[in-house]
């Protein structure tokens, strides 16, 4: 009974290790695959890069509009962006934010191109005032956030209106492969404008709040 007792923590250690490495493998192929047609869709990350570059090198203000995990990611964007000194904000209907002008660019992050709380806030940003460029990230361009934008980059990757096997919604919920995906590029697009820009590793960290 002790030999038992002891076998079964192992077992279920290496049933939970298995799992685990299932799951990063499945969002390591989602990765891939995003990497294969973003390589063969280029010009849209191209003119991205070229407008993210652009207001940065212009002093344009940053609004960034999420909701959810994808707003964590694109609040992980809006720090590296404030090392590489722009102005950003985060859109949300719970903060004082300032209001977009012409010569601003706005850059909306959306799964599954159908949040009803990112498709509100952008409709009234639109409504109000034509920014200089409208960039948006989502598997679904199909949607009315992804037609909006000037720019609009798909990213593969099931989101939480999408449908997949059990054991693919069991090891990537929702909208994990997008959010992944997103975090990965938004990460890669940084370190192409650093470059562009001139910038070390050192020039960003002397952006670094000395408080975090």
């Amino acid at each position: 009974m002790a030999d038992e007792a002891k076998e079964e923590p192992q077992n279920e250690n290496g049933k939970s290790k298995r799992i685990l490495f299932e799951a990063m493998d499945l969002i390591l192929h989602n990765l891939k695959e995003n990497m294969n047609h973003l390589d063969a869709n280029f010009k849209h990350t191209q003119k991205f890069i070229n407008i993210v570059y652009d207001g940065l090198i212009n002093n344009r203000r940053f609004f960034l509009l999420a909701s959810g995990r994808s707003a964590f990611i694109l609040q992980c964007f809006a720090t590296r962006l404030v090392h590489l000194g722009a102005e950003v904000h985060m859109v949300t209907n719970l903060a004082s934010i300032p209001a977009i002008r012409k010569k601003d660019i706005l850059i909306v992050l959306s799964g599954s191109g159908t949040t009803s709380i990112v498709v509100s806030l952008l409709k009234n940003y639109v409504n109000t005032i034509k920014p200089h460029a409208i960039a948006c990230l989502t598997s679904h361009p199909e949607t009315l956030i992804g037609r909006i934008g000037d720019i609009t980059i798909k990213l593969i990757g099931r989101t939480k209106k999408d449908r997949a096997p059990d054991e693919y919604a069991e090891l990537t919920p929702e909208g994990t492969q997008f959010e992944a995906s997103a975090f990965i590029y938004l990460d890669a697009i940084i370190a192409e404008l650093a470059i562009k820009l001139g910038k070390t590793n050192e020039d960003l960290l002397r952006a670094h709040s000395e408080s975090i």
